[in-house]
């Protein structure tokens, strides 16, 4: 609830600039920003050669500090090393993916890594520390800092500059306050030594080994899409997907990273005290399903007459971009926060074998959609075949993890069922309106209603928001 909430006040200042910065910015210099945003997210997530994903694992306080320490000097290395490489060759690269103006923003390439890299770290060491609501603190400030620089900076130069400047802004933010708390730790970063970190290094070698290159390619599964749009299309038609997924990845974000967060946390503590935590991902997973159903029906139902009143009239095909990509999304917000049983369990192997198949499918229907100078055509068949291979991958995670398959099928179905039933009103309302104000009305409406069935029919879920009130209120 923590997370959640940070989150929620986080996401909730974003979504109300949001508005604001697509006026400022073009659909140009989206592209431009989601290029360089793409770049940087892969270079950043191998960056510790993913050690920060084993903070959470030892036993003891003090290996953890060793891993962490382990990790700022990795990410020092890797931001150096990026600038290097990156910067020499920034006309190339740029003129590769078809823009130009790219060329003009790698140079504050490796100073986003070691800042992004350096978020990852901390807040998995807080995590650890169980201090979820410091982590929700430093969320608001990415995202406060983020946004709000954005505007400041798209108020004097709208181009792509203010888009990266702000981005850059909200980690260092973020990053300041997570370092803050660190005086408390001080004790178990006193035993820090380079022997310790090497033994460390070895025993969770398999971090570098496969879960480096299974997160690699996971990123890049999500990266490859804005290069292969430039690739084949123009920086504009990057600029709307990134929006549209963006818009998309707001629950995922708000809710499955949370969620992902703690699970992984609590998992790990779980399997180090008995071994099983078949339960806790059961439900787990049953709540994001009955989270995610209505959502994604909204933005199948009505997409591009949300983008357009909200963000304005040049992003139309953001709105149907939305409406492609929406069950994609979906699937990906009930598997991305139980994804760290692959780590959990060091089946990080299977994890990589997936992300490899993941990445085939990108490149084979977006090369089909560019072959037919058709974006639509390509991301169709993208979420398509996104829906078919990450739910493969989740049924795999629920079986490994001791899961009846066909028990999660059946609430799968029941509540995309009650879903389909409350949004039936927000059909027949689109059709027969034209007005904005009645479809936003009744997609307001009948998510109260929606939501108030679910938690009438979840008795854990009713008990859990009943005590978060009472405690709430006390």
């Amino acid at each position: 609830m923590k997370l959640v909430s940070g989150s929620m006040i986080a996401q909730f200042f974003g979504i109300l600039l949001f508005p604001i910065i697509s006026r400022i910015y073009s659909p140009d210099d989206f592209g431009v920003f989601q290029l360089f945003l793409s770049i940087s997210s892969i270079v950043a997530i191998i960056s510790c050669l993913t050690y920060h994903l084993a903070i959470m694992l030892p036993k003891k306080n003090e290996d953890s500090a060793n891993i962490v320490s382990l990790c700022f000097i990795l990410l020092a290395i890797s931001s150096v090393v990026s600038g290097f490489i990156f910067i020499p060759l920034s006309d190339e690269i740029a003129g590769f993916l078809n823009t130009p103006e790219l060329a003009d923003y790698l140079i504050l390439l490796p100073v986003v890594v070691f800042l992004s890299g350096l978020f990852n770290v901390l807040n998995y060491w807080s995590s650890r520390r169980v201090r979820f609501g410091v982590v929700a603190e430093s969320r608001i400030a990415n995202t406060l800092g983020s946004r709000l620089s954005q505007v400041g900076i798209g108020s004097y130069n709208p181009s792509p500059v203010g888009l990266i400047s702000g981005y850059f802004t909200g980690f260092f933010l973020a990053n300041l306050l997570m370092l803050g708390y660190f005086k408390s730790d001080i004790q178990y970063f006193r035993k820090v030594s380079i022997h310790r970190m090497k033994e460390l290094a070895i025993r969770y070698k398999r971090f570098p080994k496969f879960s480096m290159w299974s997160l690699f390619a996971n990123t890049l599964s999500f990266q490859l899409p804005p290069f292969m749009l430039a690739f084949y299309f123009t920086s504009t038609t990057v600029g709307h997907y990134s929006f549209a997924n963006q818009i998309l990845a707001l629950p995922v974000s708000l809710i499955g990273g949370a969620t992902s967060q703690v699970f992984f946390q609590k998992a790990s503590e779980v399997k180090n005290k008995n071994g099983n935590f078949t339960k806790l991902v059961g439900e787990v997973h049953r709540k994001l399903i009955l989270i995610g159903a209505f959502p994604l029906l909204v933005f199948m139902i009505v997409g591009e007459d949300l983008f357009t009143f909200f963000l304005g009239a040049e992003w139309y095909s953001a709105g149907i971009y939305a409406k492609i990509l929406a069950p994609w999304l979906f699937i990906r917000f009930m598997y991305s926060p139980i994804s760290s049983v692959f780590d959990i369990l060091e089946k990080q192997n299977i994890e990589l074998l997936f992300n490899i198949l993941i990445i085939c499918s990108i490149f084979v229907t977006l090369f089909i959609g560019g072959s037919y100078n058709d974006p639509i055509f390509g991301l169709i068949l993208l979420s398509g075949v996104g829906v078919i291979l990450w739910s493969s991958a989740n049924f795999y995670l629920l079986k490994i993890s001791g899961i009846a398959l066909i028990s999660e099928v059946k609430y799968f179905i029941k509540y995309l069922c009650v879903a389909i039933l409350v949004s039936i009103p927000l059909v027949l309302v689109n059709y027969f309106s034209a007005s904005i104000y009645a479809i936003l009305i009744t997609s307001m409406v009948l998510s109260v209603i929606y939501y108030g069935v679910v938690i009438y029919q979840d008795p854990t879920l009713r008990s859990k928001l009943l005590n978060v009130l009472k405690s709430t209120k006390k």
